[in-house]
């Protein structure tokens, strides 16, 4: 690749066939290739017609991975954790263009049984049990459209790693699982922007070079339902909102809703400042904003009411890096963030003119110190300090009957890390160690917690891995109703205080084998989790524990299995998981019964083909029904409750759904575009996600099915300038 202060290109690139004329004299070349060092030159100094230039080679020590999992682009790392390079990733089923918070659901052992990406289950946990990460914050609000897409927008993001087991121990809570998306981190040397459109929502991004020592990144995206409503954004609507109060009265003959308004929108700012070259400063900001309102009106004695009732959910990030490299073996870097979350809801009854005022409320902030030290030419050893104060504000005010609660509670917690890393110790091993202590202060409690990593390589393409790991969580989130916040966002954010909300802790050990050779890669590994600590309103029962308090535990187990195979211009994969998951609360009749979401068997068979400027890519998914519990037979219409089975002892039918997505690249006068079609559920299936049963007004038993997307297309388009 060749780059002028004027433009950018490579002689692979055929829109320039090779050749490119250079008018002014003072032009200076910057000439990079892959694998060595850029070389800087002014052309015109250079004798004789075909120029012999030398680059020097740059020499690195790369972690070994193991390439091609699933899609170009996602890569397995010798740690065991997945990275996704979005830059480079094809394209994937169901997909038009890139979700991070999707995408992740394409690897064994994560999954949304519910589709939505505010609800990842990672080896059988609650999403709430995810450490989601934007450049090293914590997220406390993941979706938009209350949980369809994601709410970064993964143009923005660089570099994705997905870690199910073995963390680093620089990592605290998550344990269920780790997503730590980060932007890109080094300096924009030429102006860079591309802008998108879907049937959901629009975007543009920028990159701008401020100067040789310092660029900024800007990106913005809103939806376009105030411009125009597509079947895509109706289908959305529909299953976000489906038995919420949004849609509840929604062919009530006495309720007429005169108006909807819906939107979300999100921007984000990250500055990279060089100061040296040993100095260095980064700095990002995000902001997320989802939002509905809604009236509706009725007839009262001849006299017309009318009520509006909304939802807000809204965040706010933002971070400040600090790095400085002491020499080649020696660095330090220092982090401080603050984020800032609020979900409000408001919502009124015409029929008792109730209000109910509801908010959530969380505060975290920190300061992170680590340092780096490279102790021998393979071996590292890395260490930190982190401080974190986190306050959660949950409040009700109800009128008709009047009732106020306001609860605050803040944790102050202290964390120190160790861990040393081997990289290809004898060219056949890889290892990594590592302690972390966390004190909370509220509590004067320790807890360690510790990591170990150990991959062996038995020959050329067989490898053998074992991954361990303890960690701690001091947030959750619960249920107090189904229809806090207009019955939508339902969960709220709790912090432990020790007690009734014990601090959750787990434990995992997994060991596994990988097979590759040239375009072929086979991945096995079976896993033991046990979680302790949980409680029933975090895991969102809609059976005879609704309303039920109970502490307890869950363990699942199991095996997951990736066959792929690449050939020149395509890809095939196979995944496939089989898994047990049961909670255990002491104090419950029976004590032992299946997870809300111990789904046993899930399959997903895929595939990929790129011709010329054309991508397509296709798949199959399956998976056995997640557990739901019946009434018994004996319930009558005199009674206000509802007598249950056994829980969780029935099943949902199995799901079934096909995907397919296509994309065509090109190029005009120097701008490149893409267009792309995706259609979500390709055979229109109706999909059971969820059935749970009420009394309705006459007090007989309704059963509630909500379903799964059906048949929805989307078309994006995308320009870069």
């Amino acid at each position: 690749t060749v780059v002028n202060d004027y433009t950018k290109f490579s002689f692979y690139d055929w829109s320039i066939k090779g050749i490119y004329d250079i008018t002014k004299k003072d032009t200076l070349l910057n000439v990079r290739y892959l694998g060595y060092k850029q070389f800087q030159f002014n052309p015109m100094a250079i004798k004789g017609s075909k120029p012999l230039i030398r680059l020097e080679a740059d020499v690195k020590q790369l972690q070994e991975i193991v390439y091609n999992y699933i899609a170009k682009g996602v890569d397995k790392l010798p740690d065991g954790s997945i990275q996704l390079n979005v830059r480079n990733m094809e394209i994937l089923p169901g997909l038009t263009e890139p979700d991070i918070l999707h995408t992740v659901q394409v690897l064994p052992g994560i999954q949304s049984f519910n589709e939505t990406v505010s609800d990842i289950n990672i080896r059988g946990g609650i999403n709430g049990q995810n450490l989601v990460l934007w450049e090293g914050m914590k997220m406390y609000q993941t979706g938009h459209f209350f949980g369809l897409i994601s709410a970064v927008n993964s143009h923005l993001i660089h570099q994705t790693r997905i870690i199910k087991n073995g963390a680093s121990a620089s990592y605290m809570e998550g344990v269920s699982g780790i997503i730590d998306m980060k932007q890109q981190d080094y300096l924009v040397t030429n102006f860079e922007a591309n802008a998108g459109l879907n049937m959901i929502s629009s975007d543009a991004i920028i990159k701008v070079p401020i100067n040789k020592k310092f660029s900024m990144i800007f990106g913005v995206r809103h939806s376009i339902n105030n411009l125009i409503s597509t079947p895509t954004y109706t289908s959305y609507y529909n299953r976000a909102f489906e038995y919420t109060d949004v849609l509840n009265n929604i062919g009530n003959d006495t309720v007429v809703n005169d108006y909807t308004k819906f939107s979300f929108y999100d921007w984000s700012i990250k500055g990279i400042y060089d100061i040296t070259k040993k100095d260095k400063i980064r700095f990002s900001i995000l902001s997320i904003n989802n939002n509905i309102e809604y009236e509706e009106s009725t007839l009262k004695d001849d006299t017309a009411y009318s009520q509006k009732s909304r939802l807000d959910q809204f965040s706010f990030l933002s971070g400040i890096d600090y790095s400085h490299s002491l020499n080649d073996k020696h660095s330090v870097k220092l982090s401080s963030f603050i984020y800032n979350y609020n979900l409000n809801g408001v919502n009124v009854s015409l029929f008792n003119e109730q209000e109910h005022l509801q908010k959530n409320q969380v505060i975290d902030w920190g300061l992170k110190l680590n340092v780096y030290n490279k102790l021998t030419r393979l071996i590292d050893l890395s260490s930190g300090y982190h401080y974190n104060e986190i306050g959660i504000r949950n409040q009700d005010n109800i009128s008709r009957p009047n009732y106020k609660r306001d609860v605050k509670d803040v944790l102050r917690v202290h964390s120190l890390y160790s861990e040393v890393e081997a990289n290809r110790m004898f060219d056949k091993m890889y290892a990594r160690f590592g302690l972390r202590a966390n004190y909370f202060q509220q509590f004067k409690r320790y807890i360690l917690e510790p990591r170990a990593i150990l991959k062996y390589r038995i020959s050329d393409h067989i490898s053998i891995e074992t991954l361990a790991e303890s960690k701690s969580q001091y947030t959750t989130q619960l249920i107090d109703y189904q229809s806090d916040f207009l019955g939508i966002e339902k969960r709220r954010w709790v912090l432990s205080n020790n007690n009734s909300i014990p601090i959750i802790r787990s434990r995992q050990l997994s060991l596994g084998v990988n097979y590759k050779k040239n375009s072929y890669l086979i991945s096995l590994e079976a896993y033991k989790k046990v979680v302790r600590g949980i409680i029933t309103p975090s895991q969102g029962f809609q059976n005879q524990y609704q309303y039920v308090y109970a502490s307890g535990n869950y363990e699942t187990q199991g095996v997951e299995l990736l066959m792929d195979k690449r050939f020149r211009n395509s890809n095939v994969w196979a995944n496939y998981s089989y898994s047990l998951n049961d909670y255990y609360f002491q104090t419950l009749t029976p004590s032992t019964f299946p997870n809300n979401v111990d789904v046993r068997h899930i399959l997903s068979i895929g595939g990929s083909y790129r011709i010329n400027d054309f991508e397509f890519s296709g798949a199959f998914n399956y998976r056995t029904g997640r557990p739901f519990t019946k009434p018994k037979v004996e319930n009558g219409n005199n009674q206000s409750e509802i007598i249950y089975e056994d829980p969780n002892s029935s099943r949902l039918r199995d799901y079934v759904r096909l995907d397919v997505s296509g994309k065509y690249n090109f190029i005009v006068k120097k701008i490149k575009g893409e267009l792309g079609l995706s259609i979500w559920n390709v055979l229109n299936r109706k999909n059971d996600i969820n059935i749970f049963y009420q009394r309705n007004d006459n007090n007989e038993i309704e059963k509630i099915v909500q379903h799964a997307l059906q048949f929805t297309p989307n078309l994006s388009f995308r320009l870069f300038f």
